[in-house]
């Protein structure tokens, strides 16, 4: 090829250059910086919801709570069950989540056991197959073995709406 032929192309100026580079799929790209406030004010707004959130929630929004939540979780199937249990439901209720209220139906309180059933009842149309099948068995068990009359009662009934 000769230089004649060279200075025949097409020359392309720094401009065209610049501007192809950047179409490029192997040029880095950078965010628009509208796209960098949005997503900041996604955070922003994601952080203030859960702030919003605990506030709402009260003693239930606290780090102690969360963490007495998890000492019935922890302590489930051992001696410490009892305590962790009767403490939380002392100082907070009832709780308001469905592993913690099927972690209950575990309580020897016949009458904290029947609160629960009755707070998982509207609850159980949301839950997923498994979660119906463990609510279904715990119920069946509590019928057969329960001591106390109206709780068996109350799971017998409860199987049968199911």
């Amino acid at each position: 090829m000769s230089r004649h032929d060279e200075d025949e192309r097409e020359k392309i100026s720094w401009r065209e250059i610049d501007r192809r580079r950047d179409r490029s799929p192997h040029a880095p790209k950078e965010p628009p910086r509208e796209q960098e406030r949005s997503r900041r004010s996604e955070w922003v707004m994601k952080k203030y919801r859960k702030e919003a959130d605990k506030l709402f929630m009260g003693k239930k929004g606290t780090k102690k709570h969360k963490k007495a939540q998890g000492d019935i979780d922890r302590y489930h199937g051992t001696e410490q069950f009892e305590e962790a249990v009767k403490n939380y439901l002392d100082q907070y209720g009832l709780p308001d989540d469905w592993r913690t209220l099927s972690l209950l139906l575990d309580y020897s309180d016949p009458e904290k056991v029947l609160e629960a059933i009755q707070t998982m009842k509207p609850l159980y149309e949301g839950r997923s197959p498994m979660e119906k099948q463990g609510f279904k068995a715990k119920l069946d068990i509590l019928a057969m073995t329960a001591s106390h009359s109206d709780l068996r009662d109350a799971a017998e009934e409860m199987l049968k709406g199911l």
